[in-house]
């Protein structure tokens, strides 16, 4: 997996690529994210899923941990264009109105 972050005007965005399946990718992840919103504060934190592959619970996991550190940085999570398997995925665990998902 691999993440590309864009600042813009309050807003964050970021892309996401390939498989979110945890481990090493997750792990850097969840740093650069830090480091992006402790830097500059921004309202609104948008991750771009269209380009994600396979999600499994890791690759959810690490979802839910961006909305948290979003938060807690007081800027609102929304995921944008999840996949089919990632939709289902969230319908399943009953996530898609936590994430925000459009």
């Amino acid at each position: 997996m691999t993440s590309t972050f864009k600042p813009t005007l309050g807003n964050l965005h970021i892309s996401l690529k390939g498989d979110l399946i945890g481990g090493a990718d997750a792990m850097k992840f969840a740093v650069d994210l830090r480091e992006q919103l402790a830097g500059e504060h921004f309202e609104h934190v948008e991750i771009d899923a269209a380009g994600a592959g396979f999600v499994n619970s890791s690759g959810l996991g690490m979802l839910i941990a961006a909305r948290q550190t979003a938060l807690e940085h007081g800027a609102e999570f929304r995921l944008n264009a999840p996949g089919d398997q990632l939709r289902h995925l969230l319908d399943v665990t009953k996530l898609t109105e936590i994430l925000g998902a459009a």
